[in-house]
């Protein structure tokens, strides 16, 4: 009975620490973030444990600077910072909020012909808020290579995709899809101007010197689709995110 209690304080707790930091009344709230008052007064009165999504997304509409995965469970920062990265659910993400679509089922591994870009496809297994550190953003997809020593296999890469080739920065990290393979690389221009050449951070050789993980020479009228990378987020624990700036 004891941790029932204390369960059915969750929501009400963050329920007191919303309005304790926006200094406002609970019929305030209500009123603000446009849900019926009786909700917030179910929650104050412990009929129910956690805020439901309807208000959480609610009161990120009008709050945004409040962390959405303390909203849920009570734990952690209450605030977002700048640079925070959030994900959520692609059943109950917030048509409010600018998210960018992961596509769980999709790598850089290559053997799969489906379209990153596609978030009809099916694939989509979370939404990105990607907060300040991808303003430009458009995807994000997983990565399980080690030819690109800057970015740990499993993490989630957030990329922008380049849609005039002609504003492709030589010398920058690209995820290149083809109809054969997706593959991240560092980008030089080509032996040949229909050409570009791909090449891999991971200098590893075999004992007789040759590198593993040889440049690769593609056509540009092979090249399906092609995004920038931004840089990268690791999951860790429970959703705790950890971002890290390639430079």
């Amino acid at each position: 009975m004891e941790n029932s209690n204390i369960k059915n304080k969750i929501g009400k707790n963050v329920i007191e620490d919303v309005l304790s930091h926006l200094d406002i009344k609970a019929p305030t709230l209500a009123k603000n973030i446009g849900v019926a008052y009786g909700k917030i007064y179910d929650i104050q009165r412990e009929k129910t444990d956690k805020l439901s999504s309807e208000v959480i997304f609610a009161i990120i509409k009008k709050y945004p600077q409040f962390n959405y995965d303390w909203l849920l469970t009570g734990e952690g920062e209450m605030l977002k910072s700048d640079n925070s990265v959030q994900f959520y659910n692609p059943d109950v993400a917030p048509a409010s909020r600018r998210l960018i679509p992961l596509y769980d089922e999709v790598s850089t591994i290559g053997g799969s012909n489906e379209i990153v870009s596609d978030s009809n496809s099916g694939n989509v297994a979370e939404w990105i808020d990607p907060g300040d550190w991808f303003r430009n953003a458009t995807h994000a997809i997983r990565h399980y290579e080690d030819s690109m020593v800057e970015y740990p296999s499993g993490c989630i890469l957030a990329m922008k995709e380049v849609l005039e080739r002609e504003l492709v920065v030589w010398g920058r990290d690209y995820v290149i899809e083809t109809d054969e393979y997706r593959i991240t690389k560092r980008v030089q221009r080509g032996d040949t101007p229909d050409s570009i050449k791909a090449y891999s951070s991971n200098l590893e050789t075999y004992p007789d010197g040759r590198l593993i993980h040889e440049p690769i020479d593609i056509q540009w009228c092979n090249v399906r689709k092609i995004f920038l990378v931004l840089g990268y987020v690791v999951k860790k624990g429970s959703g705790t995110i950890v971002f890290s700036d390639k430079k």
